[in-house]
This record gives structure tokens, sequence and C-alpha cells, in this order.
């Protein structure tokens, strides 16, 4: 993946993550589908690496991405989806 800042790397986990909602109400109706799990299984590996490398470089996205020892100190820098992410 190509170095990105702050806010194409944001906007690039929103992307990967309509393309796995996408798939998935795709696979609701075919579920045997071994192209859309194929696809599905790539984009969410794409989308775990973009989230750790996100929170590593710019802090937590969600409560879930928080550990011990950032756990409070994420809430005194700007939200991504307060405005625009700084690059």
């Amino acid at each position: 993946m190509k170095t990105m800042n702050q806010k194409e790397l944001f906007c690039f986990i929103n992307q990967v993550s309509f393309m796995l909602d996408d798939i998935t109400l795709f696979l609701n109706t075919h579920p045997n589908c071994m192209e859309a799990i194929e696809a599905y299984s790539h984009y969410k590996e794409m989308r775990k690496e973009a989230i750790c490398d996100y929170t590593r470089m710019y802090g937590p996205i969600c409560r879930y991405d928080v550990n011990a020892e950032t756990y409070w100190d994420w809430v005194n820098k700007p939200w991504p989806w307060e405005g625009e992410c700084r690059s």
C-alpha cells in the first residue's frame, strides 16, 4: 500500500469498509459465490491493515482500537469525523 496522509488513510478505510458492506449484502443472496468470499477476505485484510496503520500513526478510530497505553489520551485529539482530518 502506498504511503497516505491521515485524510487519505481515513478515506481509504471508509472506502474499504463500504466495499465489505456491499460484498456482505451480495453474499446474503449468493452465499456460495467463491469469488465474493475471496473478495470479502481480501478487503477484510486490507481494512484490518489500514486500521492498524491509522491507529499506530494517528490514534484509535473507535473504542475497540484503544490499547492500554493510550486508553484515555485518545480523546485529547480531534476525532476523525470532526471536520477534515489534519494532514
